[in-house]
């Protein structure tokens, strides 16, 4: 079973089309994770009346994180070598949490965080599941113990400590209520509710998965009764479990929510297997699953799983996008670095006597190997720091000297005089440090998973009484900091409602190929709330989101945007649109192309303008309102000249996908005051008695 989980995840990671469900191979190693080790407590639970939690450690110490040590230096190593010097930050927080087994945790986090838009995977985004297990290693020998302390002290037969002495078994019914009712229906409901709120973060978040180690738990605890089963039954079950674990990884796909409700395929199925195949011997699964090749292949599957990701991002790092034919060969040939670390790693250290009769030194080899994956972590986030250029002394005095590039007479930038620029090494911001460029106040943005509006963010001047409501998504966020000071000047008081990839439209968002539920409930909150208490404007702005036909999508968006705004306008708000700045038209993000191409970044790192969709139905909608809409178009001052750059005199312009810098927004701030501060003091104007 092992070399079929593992099978599954390699194909496909390798992209063959005819395996896409094989991602539930993971789920499949959960399972089994959770019987195995279940098994090896319960045994020693019987055998001596406790468990040694050091001993239990030690073991697994020794067995998993060496081996995961050398590949994660491997793996840094590799990074430093082959990677733009912009990505060395977050593979080193990656290389740090995975060492730590928290990197499940991390990716979490970063999978419902609009800036990590353009962060490509992880060359050890492998490690979460690893992450999950050692986080259940840690837990499951504690709930294990007290659960047998309980059963058996409920069943009134308290067993006494006694190294090397036979006492009578925990009781198994009590054991697996406790299990059943403490962490796997918790769990399982935890992961239903999570999975359909925010996929992504419940794809990481071990919560959601101790189920599944949980239920190869119940089938350990409950091994004597499945051992008793008739043979032909065993047979029966057996099958039809590797028939559903196979089915699921032909049907099943990514377009599936997950883990939820749909994980249970692999998991029962893989549960099914070891229920039955004990009973039913060679008439069972075993015909296939017991031949040496898959024999071996299970064997070596640990090493596999390390190995075969990392070369699969490296190959893309160094030849771009793969093939299934190259995906192929690269899964293939990670079975010479794996064979070479079970053979030369695992196994010497895993059979060495003295780390059998000394788990403090097991423990320590384990723990050593992690520091040393640690080190390495560090080192490349240290390089990451030193690489970051020197900028200028004086930003702001750049950032004025940028706005007069813009004529008041026009929109084309003037010509850049002879030493203006000073290349990369003056670059505002850096582009190692572009992600970090945002708006000072971000927090303001409601995450993927908030389902009702808290108390509005307030920024400007907060005193005032002219009330301008800020809307939509990041696209309407990456302009706070402007829209902050221009406020404050002119003496509006912003209040900020917005939310992750959350238009304020009523049309349904689709978010990774599901529908955004949250958003919805979000922006029907919003709606009641600026219906019941109007603003004087609402200023909005989103990047387009939808599925199906394109041109059904764009009507679905722009009529969800009249259910809100209309009713909004005649409550006499008025509703001004911003443009949405345009997605950049390269092979990778701008700031990496800069980065990467310090000398010509200006030839490199430029492309046509083109008008986004989102903007197209933005100024068409507003056109609908009668009067009490408006559309400003920024654009002109993003991609000046009809050419977007991803730098203009040092300054960078982009940060994340079409996100810009809090550096640009900054630099804007003035033109988009001309367009923004007549509109709204003329609307100031009509309601002055």
């Amino acid at each position: 079973m092992r070399a079929l989980a593992v099978g599954m995840v390699l194909l496909h990671h390798a992209k063959v089309p005819f395996v896409p469900g094989g991602f539930a191979g993971v789920d499949v190693f959960f399972v089994i994770s959770g019987f195995v080790i279940t098994m090896q407590l319960l045994r020693e639970l019987d055998r001596r009346g406790r468990i040694n939690l050091l001993d239990f450690y030690g073991r697994r110490a020794k067995r998993l994180l060496p081996a995961a040590g050398v590949v994660l230096i491997f793996t840094s190593l590799a990074a430093w070598l082959m990677v733009s010097r912009v990505q060395w930050g977050v593979i080193a927080t990656d290389i740090k949490g995975a060492a730590l087994y928290v990197v499940n945790w991390v990716l979490a986090a970063r999978s419902v965080d609009y800036l990590a838009e353009d962060v490509e995977p992880s060359p050890v985004q492998h490690y979460w599941s690893l992450a999950v297990e050692e986080q259940f290693y840690v837990i499951w020998p504690l709930i294990i113990v007290a659960l047998a302390w309980f059963a058996t002290a409920r069943a009134g037969r308290a067993t006494q400590p006694s190294d090397g002495a036979s006492t009578r078994p925990v009781p198994r019914r009590l054991l697996a209520l406790g299990l059943v009712v403490i962490v796997v229906l918790p769990s399982l409901a935890w992961s239903v509710w999570l999975t359909e709120q925010s996929p992504d973060r419940a794809y990481f978040v071990t919560t959601t998965r101790l189920w599944e180690l949980g239920l190869g738990a119940l089938v350990a605890i409950g091994i004597e009764q499945w051992q008793r089963m008739r043979p032909a039954w065993g047979v029966i079950v057996a099958w039809l479990g590797l028939v559903t674990v196979l089915s699921g990884a032909l049907l099943q796909d990514t377009s599936a929510a997950w883990p939820g409700l749909a994980a249970l395929v692999p998991t029962v199925g893989t549960a099914a297997v070891i229920i039955g195949g004990g009973s039913a011997g060679r008439r069972g699964p075993r015909m296939i699953l017991g031949v040496p090749l898959l024999v071996w292949v299970g064997g070596l599957s640990y090493s596999l799983y390390l190995w075969h990701w990392p070369l699969l991002r490296m190959a893309e790092w160094q030849w771009g996008s793969l093939s299934v034919l190259s995906g192929l060969l690269v899964v293939t040939a990670s079975a010479v670095p794996a064979w070479l670390c079970y053979r030369f790693i695992e196994n010497p250290i895993r059979r060495a006597p003295a780390l059998h009769t000394s788990p403090r030194f097991a423990l320590s080899v384990g723990v050593n190997s992690t520091l040393a994956a640690l080190v390495a972590g560090l080192l490349l986030g240290a390089a990451a720091s030193s690489a970051v250029a020197p900028t200028a002394a004086d930003p702001t005095s750049r950032t004025r000297d940028l706005q007069t590039a813009f004529p008041p007479d026009s929109q084309e930038p003037r010509a850049e005089q002879p030493g203006d620029s000073q290349l990369a090494r003056t670059i505002t911001p850096d582009p190692a440090l572009a992600t970090d460029d945002v708006p000072a106040d971000r927090e303001c943005q409601a995450d993927r998973e908030e389902t009702t509006p808290l108390d509005p963010c307030v920024l400007g001047d907060t005193t005032a009484s002219f009330r301008v409501a800020l809307t939509g998504d990041s696209k309407m966020t990456q302009w706070m900091t402007a829209l902050d000071s221009i406020a404050k000047r002119e003496g509006w008081r912003l209040e900020v409602y917005t939310k992750s990839g959350c238009a304020f439209s009523e049309a349904m968002t689709i978010n990774e190929g599901v529908p955004y539920e949250t958003c919805a409930t979000w922006g029907d909150a919003v709606f009641a709330s600026l219906l019941e208490e109007p603003a004087d404007v609402v200023l909005t702005s989103a990047v387009r989101t939808g599925a199906g036909q394109p041109e059904a999508s764009a009507q679905a968006l722009r009529q969800g945007y009249l259910a809100y705004w209309q009713p909004l306008a005649e409550k006499g708000t008025q509703v001004i649109a911003l443009s949405d700045t345009p997605y950049p038209a390269l092979d990778v993000p701008a700031y990496e192309c800069v980065a990467d191409h310090p000398e010509d970044y200006d030839e490199v790192c430029s492309w046509p303008y083109r008008t986004t969709t989102s903007s197209r139905i933005l100024r068409r909608t507003v056109g609908e309102l009668d009067g009490s809409g408006h559309f400003i178009d920024m654009d002109p001052w993003v991609c000046p000249g009809g050419t977007c750059v991803s730098v203009y005199r040092n300054i960078l312009t982009y940060r994340n996908g079409s996100h810009i810098t809090r550096t640009f927004t900054e630099v804007l701030a003035e033109p988009l005051a001309d367009e923004l501060v007549p509109l709204v003091d003329a609307i100031a104007d009509e309601r002055t008695p």
